[in-house]
């Protein structure tokens, strides 16, 4: 049979939606290249080896029984975040349309979402990542009506309790995502790779490389998504991706600051200047450097990465961090790739523990890394 390429198909998909494989398509077509389709190209479909044979007419018999009317379901409007039986529902059809939602679990995370915006943007429809009725339609249910997706009221467990259970990294992780184009190459490159390959944009192996089957994928992906025609993998396409990009803030001269090398890290924790007026807001930035040759990757269960604590002149701590931050009680997964940078900054009001404002005089900025359990600080002033 003939096919006409649409808008945001892939070879990987048209096989799946015809049940035959990408080798058979590009050798009834003889494709050179099975990563360049065209909108309006026509291609054959390998539908078996023999010539249908014409069914005969049935002799006429008693009438059928009408067939009854399709089943109408319940469309509730789900989006990143939904969980339950109908975020498993979606899942499952998605993956039946040749789309990639991640594991089936009923948890509405990045995978999903990108497979959402996939569907939207090969039928036609707003490409958000929101399943509407639309979408539940250009699935195949036959929507009676719609409801708004339930929200799972906030769970606060009793004290002495077992801690409730967190949902996978996965769901709440941040990557430091470089700029990638033609000709780069590591680990950044190949989870890149990984992502486009889920999303069956890129067929070839997982090398690290970025050359034209990369490259090629990356515009497919850009083109999908609203963002300009280019090769380039900036902020906007690892987001796009479902990534949480961290920018690095730029290390100001002349401030107080502590240095710190251990477990593969190069630790900064500084303040933007030694001196503070009264009442002032103290910012206080930390900066973790990777600078092994792989990535450097962790997971919190509680959410919560550092600790800060301000001691007076006589070592007395007055004020805490976690004692004024809730910390959402989310896994959180972060993964810095060779030679990039994770940054933290919170702010200290110069109020202490008591929610009184501290006099004038020394003190001392304390940090701890929650993961690599490395401490360091550096001195202030308040006039």
């Amino acid at each position: 049979m003939r096919y006409v390429v649409q808008a945001g198909d892939t070879l990987f998909l048209i096989a799946k939606r015809f049940g035959t494989t990408i080798n058979a398509i590009v050798r009834a077509n003889n494709l050179t290249n099975p990563d360049v389709l065209s909108v309006g190209q026509v291609l054959i479909i390998p539908t078996g080896g023999t010539t249908p044979v014409p069914t005969p007419k049935p002799k006429p018999g008693p009438a059928p029984i009408p067939a009854p009317a399709p089943h109408k379901a319940v469309c509730p409007e789900l989006r990143k975040g939904s969980r339950g039986a109908a975020v498993t529902r979606l899942q499952n059809l998605l993956q039946s349309q040749g789309f990639n939602p991640g594991p089936i679990d009923g948890i509405f995370g990045v995978r999903t979402e990108n497979a959402v915006k996939a569907l939207q943007s090969q039928k036609g429809l707003s490409v958000t990542g929101v399943v509407t009725v639309q979408v539940w339609v250009a699935l195949g249910e036959n929507c009676s009506s719609v409801v708004p997706a339930p929200q799972p009221p906030p769970h606060h467990p009793p004290a002495h309790h077992p801690a409730p259970h967190h949902p996978p990294c996965d769901s709440c992780h941040e990557h430091h995502c470089p700029v990638l184009r033609m000709g780069s190459k590591g680990s950044a490159v190949r989870h890149l790779q990984h992502l486009l390959k889920e999303l069956g944009h890129y067929l070839a192996d997982e090398d690290g490389d970025f050359r034209e089957r990369t490259e090629h994928a990356v515009r497919l992906f850009r083109r999908q998504h609203n963002l300009s025609d280019s090769g380039l993998v900036d902020d906007s396409c690892w987001q796009a991706l479902g990534m949480h990009c961290k920018t690095e803030p730029k290390l100001p001269e002349d401030c107080p600051m502590c240095t710190k090398v251990e477990k593969g890290l190069r630790h900064v924790c500084y303040s933007r200047k030694k001196r503070f007026r009264r009442g002032e807001k103290i910012i206080i930035i930390i900066m973790r450097t990777n600078i092994i040759d792989d990535d450097y990757k962790w997971c919190f269960k509680d959410g919560q990465i550092i600790e800060i604590y301000i001691t007076d002149v006589r070592g007395k701590e007055i004020w805490r961090l976690s004692k004024h931050r809730r910390h959402d009680g989310r896994s959180k997964e972060i993964t810095i790739y060779p030679k990039g940078t994770h940054f933290i900054s919170e702010d200290w009001d110069q109020m202490d523990d008591d929610g009184n404002e501290v006099s004038s005089g020394h003190y001392t900025v304390n940090y701890h890394n929650m993961d690599t359990d490395v401490s360091d600080s550096f001195p202030i002033d308040i006039d």
